[in-house]
């Protein structure tokens, strides 16, 4: 029965990782503690990048640690008409109704710059 051992990370990562178990298998300690050593830092200084990022994040910004990223939009109007439309019926809007609303949402938009 032959297991398959499935590759993680970069393959520059896999490839250290096989250096330090053959230098391991060759009795060159001093040799494989420092590429460990080296995959250590750089996993630390990953993780401790990502915190620097979560932090500035909720400094700057106001986001909270659990909070997760969700826009939120104002999609009420006061001038919009609203449509009480029920689960059997459909509602059929063609495409220059389409683009009318569409110009008109424009010409707000223009107005209020």
């Amino acid at each position: 029965m032959t297991e398959e051992i499935e590759a993680t990370g970069s393959p520059m990562e896999n490839q250290d990782i096989m250096t330090m178990i053959d230098f391991t298998a060759a009795s060159e300690y001093t040799k494989a503690t420092e590429i460990f050593n080296n995959m250590l830092m750089h996993r630390v200084d990953d993780a401790l990048e990502q915190q620097k990022i979560g932090l500035a994040d909720r400094t700057f910004n106001g986001a909270s640690e659990d909070e997760d990223e969700q826009l939120e939009f104002d999609l009420s109007d006061d001038d919009d008409e609203e449509l009480e439309i029920s689960d059997d019926e459909e509602l059929e809007i063609s495409d220059d109704e389409i683009d009318a609303m569409a110009d008109e949402l424009a010409d707000d938009e223009d107005e209020e710059d």
